[in-house]
């Protein structure tokens, strides 16, 4: 089965019948406990929509145009990564390659999300406001909907173990049957399941009961952040409609691997406003430029001192 069909065959899937939409008017306590009953939730409204459609354009010039974003990143010294040439999928990239000349979307929305309600959020997930965003592992992502079979994957098992959740913002509305986006198996397992040789849970377990699935609508400015142990999918429909996000993974600092430090951004509160502290990468990496970045710097206390590792 492929996710038109089961869309088609149960409608109900695309809405919130298990209570896991939240305001920001809610407390971050209780938005806190939903997800550990259930290993995701969305929050309504979290950023803003004309910040995230500024971000998605700078993203699609910067896919449409390859030869200029090359050109751009040989004049700093770097060069596309593997993974960042567009497929017939679209392409995946580090959240510091997608810029237009000294503008990073990546930035932008990292120093919204700090300002916004979204972090208290975080902060009441992983129980520490000393936190960690891995760069490493955050994705920008051009997806291309394609019809895609069911099926789904765990980040325990297909990014790091040692990360507890990720962040998935959408730069744009998302409905489902009409563009792809990203939806979910609830609960949680609470561990990893079995798989595939190609790491994917497969459709047997992501069809068995489809009262536990969810694949939601996303208004501009929505985000849904899952657990590491939370089964996904992204879904495609066939429309080829082009679809950005970004993914930012975090950590309490006290669990980060010093593995995964290169690049790293820590976040901690400074008179009570999350403040990055601190940004971590090693000396000619080529995140530099965007930890340096004015978004970024305008997120960052008046002391801060980047250490090269």
């Amino acid at each position: 089965m492929n996710f038109k069909e089961l869309v088609e065959s149960h409608p109900e899937i695309m809405r919130d019948r298990h209570a896991l939409s939240f305001s920001e008017q809610r407390r971050p306590a209780e938005v806190a406990a939903a997800f550990a009953r259930s290993g995701v939730v969305m929050l309504k409204g979290a950023l803003a929509p004309e910040t995230l459609a500024t971000c998605a354009e700078v993203f699609r010039h910067f896919v449409l145009h390859p030869s200029e974003a090359k050109d751009g990143l040989a004049r700093a010294g770097q060069r596309l990564q593997t993974g960042d040439d567009e497929t017939s999928a679209g392409s995946w990239h580090s959240p510091w390659a997608v810029r237009d000349q000294d503008r990073f979307p990546a930035a932008v929305i990292i120093s919204a999300l700090l300002k916004s309600w979204t972090w208290d959020v975080v902060e009441e997930i992983c129980g520490s406001s000393h936190l960690a965003i891995v760069l490493k592992f955050c994705t920008a992502r051009h997806g291309i909907d394609r019809p895609l079979g069911v099926g789904a994957h765990q980040d325990a098992k297909v990014v790091d173990p040692d990360l507890p959740l990720s962040i998935w913002i959408p730069l744009h509305q998302i409905v489902p049957h009409l563009n792809s986006g990203l939806g979910f198996v609830v609960p949680d397992p609470g561990r990893l399941l079995p798989t595939l040789p190609h790491n994917d849970v497969g459709p047997e377990y992501v069809l068995e009961d489809p009262a536990k699935l969810w694949i939601p609508p996303y208004a501009a400015g929505d985000l849904t952040i899952h657990s590491k142990f939370a089964p996904h999918f992204t879904t495609g429909y066939g429309t080829l409609s082009d679809r950005f996000s970004l993914e930012i993974r975090a950590t309490p600092r006290s669990a980060l691997p010093s593995r995964h430090e290169d690049p790293a951004i820590c976040v901690s509160r400074r008179n009570g406003i999350p403040t990055i502290v601190e940004a971590r990468s090693s000396a000619g990496s080529a995140a530099r430029e965007f930890l340096d970045s004015a978004e970024l710097g305008r997120s960052a206390s008046k002391d801060l001192r980047k250490v090269r590792i």
